[in-house]
């Protein structure tokens, strides 16, 4: 067995942006220690993933902006529609 590496064309991120990672302090907080949102951060390139629960949790107990609570409501409704239980962010 084998693992190929591929060379990345492109990666596509949906507009607007779900949340500012130094505007929003209360809900970055929130899913870096209940979470480990730095940690599981690639070096270097801002790839991070989420869990739905985390996100779903943060909805319900973090005070945040309207706009920001509203792209976290439409990330987990695409995720649940997937089936997926991570949200991948590009952080940039």
């Amino acid at each position: 067995m084998s693992i190929r590496a591929y060379r990345v064309v492109q990666i596509v991120t949906a507009k607007p942006n779900s949340f500012n990672l130094y505007q929003d302090t209360k809900l970055v907080n929130f899913l870096d220690t209940e979470y480990g949102f730095y940690e599981s951060m690639t070096e270097g390139t801002g790839l991070t993933e989420v869990p739905v629960e985390a996100l779903e949790r943060a909805v319900a107990e973090v005070e945040m902006d309207d706009e920001v609570k509203e792209a976290l409501k439409k990330d987990i409704a695409v995720a649940r529609a997937k089936g997926e239980e991570y949200v991948q962010y590009y952080c940039y």
